[in-house]
């Protein structure tokens, strides 16, 4: 039984005003976390792009349980629960 938890990954860029909540909760709960920037033009917005089959931020994988999230407001209610 391993207790070592993985980062969350959170797709998203800086200007997005939806994102920029998700990133807060994250913080304040001081959950660890990854930010993967998908700015126009990024190759992590081809990445996310292909393994989602859209282009949507924010979008939060967390690889302890699989769980795969895209709108800010069910974000925030799944992190409370972690």
């Amino acid at each position: 039984f391993s207790s070592i938890i993985k980062p969350l990954i959170l797709y998203g860029y800086e200007t997005s005003p939806f994102v920029k909540p998700v990133r807060e909760y994250l913080c304040a709960l001081a959950l660890p976390h990854i930010v993967i920037p998908c700015a126009r033009g990024s190759r992590h917005r081809d990445q996310l792009f292909q393994q989602t089959g859209t282009f949507q931020v924010p979008f939060l994988r967390d690889p302890n349980t699989g769980v795969e999230l895209f709108e800010s407001n069910e974000i925030v209610e799944y992190l409370e629960t972690v």
